[in-house]
């Protein structure tokens, strides 16, 4: 949060000293940590929506991060008019802080006990009844991102997730102590291919979330502009021989979520080389994410570039284009 509040100067410095580093992660845990402790007391769905209501707040506070999601919907969605935009981007920081709000609640939320959670198979593949065949799943940064996880446990899987560790270390293993109601074992993003290849040959079901830009993923197209996306599933899908599935989440009223298991992706051409078949496996994976974003853009977490700053100048008119 201090991060997202500071200017970029005063951050910058503070990166470069260990004892500022320090103060700005204890600040970051003292505001975090106390909001999520009046999150988990009160009940799922009253912490969801004071969640939502202060993310509107923190969207108008933070205006240089707004500019982000307004440019992102943008290019995402150029037949909206710029009153529909903030109107969407309001939304977006809205599901952003019910998302906050809901991370001390996910063990409630995650209750099968509990109704949160609908389930959708859109076609059952034997993994399904036998959870001790691998998966590759995929998801996006829509609803509440989290839940997916919850979700491919109560199918019987101990999913594997990727997992790219907070800035802030304290904050992080706050966070990791509410993610682990979810099932699932975390595997870092560094870990690459070989961390999920294991994973797989030892029956494990992996899960990965790639809507965001990759530093060094292929330039293919989303939304008609090119970002750099992540390989990584469509790989270890075809070296496994495992499905690949993609998997989306919505929100509902009262902080409840319809997860959809979708069927499995294939290759257009399964005479291909690899890399083709990995190529074509990615670009169906972003044209299956720009479906469910055109159809909820409100629910999409893009509150950080989704493209370079060269293409967001070049596609919208959000920032003020230098001479």
């Amino acid at each position: 949060m201090a991060k997202f509040i500071l200017g970029n100067a005063i951050r910058d410095k503070a990166a470069q000293s260990p004892v500022a580093r320090r103060v700005l992660w204890g600040l970051d845990l003292v505001f975090v940590g106390l909001l999520l402790g009046v999150f988990r007391v009160l009940p799922v769905a009253w912490a969801s929506a004071l969640g939502a209501r202060l993310g509107r707040v923190f969207g108008r506070i933070l205006k240089r991060r707004n500019r982000h999601v307004r440019a992102n919907l943008s290019l995402a969605l150029p037949d909206r008019s710029p009153a529909e935009i903030d109107a969407l981007a309001g939304d977006v920081w809205a599901n952003a802080g019910a998302v906050l709000a809901e991370y001390p609640n996910l063990y409630r939320i995650a209750d099968p006990r509990r109704e949160h959670l609908e389930i959708e198979i859109v076609e059952r593949i034997p993994a399904y009844d036998a959870p001790d065949r691998p998966v590759v799943f995929v998801a996006a940064h829509m609803a509440n991102w989290e839940i997916p996880a919850a979700a491919i446990a109560r199918l019987g899987f101990r999913p594997r997730l990727m997992y790219a560790p907070l800035a802030n270390p304290w904050l992080d293993r706050l966070i990791l102590y509410y993610r682990a109601a979810l099932g699932g074992d975390l595997i870092s993003r560094s870990a690459g291919l070989r961390g999920f290849l294991d994973a797989l040959k030892k029956d494990h079901a992996v899960a990965m979330i790639i809507d965001r830009r990759i530093e060094g993923g292929k330039p293919l197209e989303f939304f008609g502009a090119e970002k750099a996306s992540s390989v990584l599933p469509a790989r270890l899908a075809l070296r496994s021989k495992v499905p690949l599935v993609p998997v989306e989440v919505q929100r509902l009223p009262g902080a409840r979520f319809r997860i959809r298991f979708h069927a499995p992706l294939v290759p257009g051409d399964p005479d291909a080389d690899p890399e083709s078949q990995a190529v074509d496996l990615t670009r169906q994976i972003n044209a299956k994410f720009e479906d469910w974003i055109r159809a909820r853009p409100g629910e999409w977490l893009c509150t950080s570039k989704i493209w370079p700053t060269a293409v967001l100048l070049d596609k919208t008119d959000i920032y003020e284009k230098k001479p």
